[in-house]
């Protein structure tokens, strides 16, 4: 029974994270040691960076370090992010962007960012996956409290 479980669970994770191919360059970067790798990201583009970084999130575990990586360009990293969060098409890669934003927002970068804080906002909105929905507004809460922005909320 709990072998059927855990196939359920896998393949689950599958849907939502995604089974197709990766690109050749996606499977080389994940072939390096993760010192390796978090070094290589150094050297990409913001936009490329993003690109490994969603690639690296889609396997198991997840490298959540990279992360890291990309909030070290502090805000010139910003429009990047907010692009990439708008036009992905796959919700766990908006909650994983998210991600990046809230390591910003602990490093105190996005302080009195109402503006990145409301295009997160608006993809939030639009989200359809409750468990991705529900863990991108905690994400944005958190973000919220270390921008020393009040969070809005709705009294009838």
């Amino acid at each position: 029974m709990s072998k059927m479980i855990f196939m359920v669970v896998c393949r689950s994770r599958c849907l939502l994270r995604g089974c197709a191919e990766r690109t050749e360059e996606c499977k080389q970067f994940l072939g390096l040691p993760r010192q390796q790798r978090e070094e290589q990201l150094k050297t990409y583009l913001t936009e490329k960076q993003l690109d490994m970084y969603l690639c690296a999130m889609n396997v198991e575990p997840p490298d959540l370090s990279l992360a890291d990586k990309i909030a070290d360009r502090g805000e010139t990293a910003i429009p990047s992010l907010i692009e990439k969060l708008k036009t992905s098409q796959r919700e766990i890669d908006q909650e994983d962007i998210i991600y990046v934003f809230e390591v910003m927002s602990d490093r105190g970068l996005l302080r009195g960012r109402k503006d990145v804080i409301a295009e997160i906002s608006q993809v939030i909105d639009n989200m359809k996956i409750s468990q991705e929905k529900q863990t991108s507004e905690e994400r944005l809460k958190k973000i919220e409290i270390n921008s020393g922005i009040k969070p809005f909320t709705y009294a009838p």
